[in-house]
């Protein structure tokens, strides 16, 4: 109890020094007033007895600091007194400041808001009741409910097991216009899974899993606050969702955006009593699960497909053995992240090369300094000052520019952190909820502060060496520059370019790949075609013939418009990333019962279409208006699908036929069957990147007419009239239908490279600004190597050399600098090449393009560095040199 008395005794003292320095002041002053006054009661003058009394005393100064140290907490005071010097010593040279400082603001800026990414994105908890426990259960393809029920009632590894459909568009009716919103299909028992509560309202119960009752809906909070203005009493009044009123029973809380991002309604999945096939049709429920305490996804996987050959028999039809033998249970989070996080890995590793880089110039700029404070810190020494207290006064001093630069560098982050989210993809998840929370300070602060140490370790050394004594006795005058005093200097540049050589070659490999990609053929030409999805409510299509007239109308009025040069209709537009999946089973590939069905990309198309957008006729003859009735059964098919179901044969005559929700392996029905009447050039329907795919075009029958289609218009008009024209012709047609996604094609395929986009384009920012920050390096060194040489020039330009020789040499030891430090770089980045193998596009990891130009590049840096030292060390006046000495 004592000694904590003690310790509050000395911690409160931190906060009167001025007080308690006073008190000690006048009680010294006390003491050797009374020695001096006995002194002088023995006939001693005043001026004898004040000089006895000090002597007796031993020293004012020794005194009062042991009193200090046994009152407070000398690290602390001590800790005080250096950041007061520091603060001192930077408001004396406020241009090193400035510039130390910003520097290291850029990086840590850097850092900081890539972090921001990260944090917000990867390391943010979901805000969901024991999200670890949450995993999704995905395969090869979609689940139908009854096997997601089937799952429920024999897994052991699952407290609960929910699902949720793919995210599908529907037009959602009020009291004003139509409007096309995000929707899914869930199972009643899905928020429970999740462990989250309604904002409003309540969710769905049990009875709503039966048809007929299933009839009710859940807002998003967003949406409950975007259309419906927040109004509680928007629970319990009815709205109309594809032609379906339904009854708004909930909303979700806020923050919650899943299953995805941009759902914005849920709607039961239900079972119709009395049908025994019912649960095992419609394709399209991954499954939500939480694991019991103690289970491992691995553990919950392992038993999944110990039980798969056990449930298949449960479908009322023979389904192949390979269906969803590939189950994967993952951690909820790692779903919802995908493919993100090895992205902001990379952009992690390259920003924290940039600190590292303005670490070693700001190192470079205090060992500058040092050299100014090499006197200052030999008196310290002669004094008495340890190595260990200059080195503590110094990190200090370094730590301090650190915590600035970090508070800069927060301003930095939060300033650009916008526009760094208006380049990712607009599918990033959870782009929405970025932005700077405490981690992102806390990380700040510690990489300030490591940052403070990092840079000013070296300085601090050199500058408490022993050898410092000697400047005391040689007055710091040389005649000629000695290369070692600035070997440490010159490693440290020298790293600045290998670090800036790693980081500039990963953007131009990127580059490289983008531009690649940007040659790439899609198949289709793109010019002058704008393109919009129209949609009419999913119940439009019940009376038969209503969705084909429709938009056979609409097209037809649209090819009417003046400036129009032709318009067609698709059910999903090539790269837009909401493929249909077609499939099928091949005349003459017929399919063992283990043997899964054969996947294509399906398109129902209008017989404009091919034309339109340039697609050629390969072989046979096109879909015309007499395949619309039906009656032909006729499809079109890709050359790749062509070539490998029928190799050098002729697919012409041969027949493809659906599989359904009841597929039987091993019988091909060629009545039912459709027949390929002809081949057309290939495309890429998924992306750029990957290679050609299985496609199959169909033709706009009654019997796949479909309540959302994509509309095709080329035109000689500006885009923006095209899209007003296509709007009005819409309207005036059916006011109910929706009209989004109105882009031009080119911008369908621009936007499914936008991840390698905007990877390159921040790597490239980065790789600038690394290449920036390590010119700025080397332009220092050269021109401080300059200044300190300014007595060798002068004496060399005296005794004859020539100005263009004095160019030369400060140009050979910049561009020395620059090829050390490049060939270091090209190195490493050839060593860590292949963690870039995954983000490339036909072109290698050590691209000998890149592996040039990036040299290249940093000797033109280097020459552009020394341009200024050089041209002040070649106009050196000898007399004025020598004299200045």
């Amino acid at each position: 109890m004592d000694q904590l008395r003690t310790l509050w005794s000395r911690i409160a003292s931190l906060f009167r020094l001025r007080s308690l320095d006073a008190e000690l002041d006048e009680e010294l002053r006390s003491h050797i007033e009374l020695a001096i006054a006995e002194k002088m009661r023995r006939g001693v003058s005043r001026e004898e007895a004040q000089r006895c009394a000090l002597r007796e005393f031993g020293g004012v100064t020794q005194v009062r600091e042991r009193y200090r140290v046994q009152r407070g907490v000398p690290l602390m005071e001590q800790l005080g007194r250096d950041l007061r010097f520091g603060l001192r010593q930077l408001r004396k040279s406020p241009g090193f400041a400035l510039t130390a400082i910003l520097t290291l603001a850029l990086g840590v800026g850097a850092n900081s808001a890539i972090f921001t990414l990260i944090d917000s994105i990867l390391l943010r908890p979901l805000p969901f009741t024991a999200q670890d426990r949450l995993v999704t259960i995905t395969a090869d393809g979609f689940f139908p409910k009854g096997w997601i029920r089937a799952i429920e009632q024999n897994a052991q590894s699952f407290k609960s097991i929910a699902a949720y459909s793919s995210n599908a568009e529907s037009n959602v009716a009020g009291t004003d216009a139509s409007e096309r919103v995000f929707g899914s299909r869930v199972t009643v028992n899905f928020f429970d899974t999740l462990g989250i509560q309604p904002a409003l309202g309540t969710f769905f119960t049990a009875d709503n899993a039966t048809e007929g009752q299933d009839r009710v809906v859940v807002l998003s909070y967003g949406y409950w606050r975007e259309r419906f203005g927040g109004n509680p009493a928007t629970v319990g009044t009815m709205v109309r969702v594809d032609g379906v009123s339904r009854r708004i029973i909930g909303v979700m809380p806020a923050g919650v955006q899943f299953p995805y991002a941009g759902t914005r309604l849920l709607t039961p999945v239900s079972f119709r009593g009395g049908d025994a096939t019912d649960p095992w049709v419609g394709y399209d429920l991954h499954g939500l699960a939480r694991l019991n305490d103690g289970i491992t996804p691995m553990a919950a996987q392992a038993e999944l497909h110990r039980l798969h050959q056990l449930l298949l028999p449960l479908f009322p039809w023979r389904m192949p053995d390979v269906w969803a033998s590939d189950t994967q249970v993952t951690p909820l989070l790692d779903a919802v992240v995908g493919d993100t996080r090895p992205k902001l890995m990379l952009l992690f590793a390259a920003v924290g090369l940039v600190l590292l880089i303005a670490c070693a110039n700001v190192a470079n700029l205090m060992l500058a300094k040092a050299a100014a404070r090499e006197r200052e810190m030999a008196i310290r020494t002669a004094l008495g000052a340890s190595g260990g207290r200059i080195v503590a006064q110094l990190l200090v001093e370094s730590v301090t520019i650190g915590l600035l630069a970090g508070v800069a560098g927060l301003a930095i982050a939060y300033g650009s952190l916008r526009g760094l989210v208006s380049i990712l993809p607009a599918e990033t998840p959870r782009i929405a909820e970025i932005g700077l929370h405490w981690h992102v300070f806390l990380f700040a602060g510690v990489a300030s502060v490591l940052t403070g140490v990092l840079f000013g370790l070296a300085p601090a050394v050199k500058m408490a060496s022993p050898h410092l004594q000697q400047t005391l006795r040689s007055g710091g005058l040389s005649v000629i520059g000695s290369g070692v005093k600035f070997r440490l200097s010159m490693v440290l540049v020298v790293g600045q370019i290998g670090l800036s050589v790693v980081v500039i070659t990963m953007a131009g490999l990127l580059l490289h790949s983008l531009w690649g990609l940007s040659r790439v053929n899609p198949g289709f030409t793109t010019e002058r075609v704008m393109t919009a999805e129209v949609s009419l409510d999913a119940t439009a299509c019940k009376q038969a013939g209503r969705c084909q007239g429709f938009f056979e109308e609409l097209a037809s009025r649209i090819r009417g418009l003046a400036g129009v040069e032709d318009a067609a209709i698709v059910s999903t537009l090539p790269m837009s990333g909401y493929d249909l999946t077609y499939v099928y089973d091949a005349e003459e590939h017929p399919r063992e019962p283990r043997q899964g069905a054969m996947l294509a990309a399906g398109r129902t198309v209008s017989p404009e279409y091919f034309s339109l957008i340039g697609v050629r006729l390969m072989r046979g003859r096109l879909l015309n208006e007499a395949d619309r009735a039906g009656t032909s059964r006729a499809v079109v098919i890709s050359q790749h699908m062509a070539q490998k179901l029928w190799p050098g044969g002729d697919p012409i005559g041969k027949h493809l036929e659906s599989v359904t929700d009841e597929p039987s392996p091993g019988v091909f029905d060629r009545v039912k069957a459709s027949v390929v009447v002809g081949v057309v050039s290939n495309t890429h329907h998924d992306s750029l990147q990957g290679g050609f795919g299985d496609e199959v075009y169909l033709p706009a029958t009654m019997a796949n007419e479909q309540p959302s289609m994509s509309v095709l218009l080329r035109s000689r008009l500006p885009a923006s009239q095209a899209a007003s024209l296509l709007r009005s012709t819409v309207a005036a047609i059916d006011p109910s239908a929706t009209v989004t996604r109105v882009r031009t094609l080119e911008q369908v395929v621009s936007a499914s490279v936008s991840g390698t986009r905007a990877l390159t384009i921040l790597l490239l920012g980065f790789g600038g600004l690394a290449v920036g920050v390590g010119a700025v390096g080397v332009y220092s060194l050269i021109a401080y190597i300059v200044n300190w040489r300014t007595r060798e020039i002068g004496i060399r330009l005296a005794l004859g050399a020539s100005r263009w020789g004095i160019l030369k040499l400060v140009f050979r030891q910049s561009l020395l600098l620059s090829a050390l430090g490049s060939v270091a770089g090209l190195a490493a980045a050839m060593l860590s090449a292949r963690l870039l193998r995954g983000f490339l596009f036909e072109v290698s990891p050590v691209d000998p393009l890149t592996l040039c130009v990036v040299p290249l590049l940093m000797l033109l840096l280097a020459v552009l560095a020394a341009w200024l030292p050089a041209r002040r060390a070649a106009g050196i006046d000898p007399m004025l040199a020598l004299r200045s000495e």
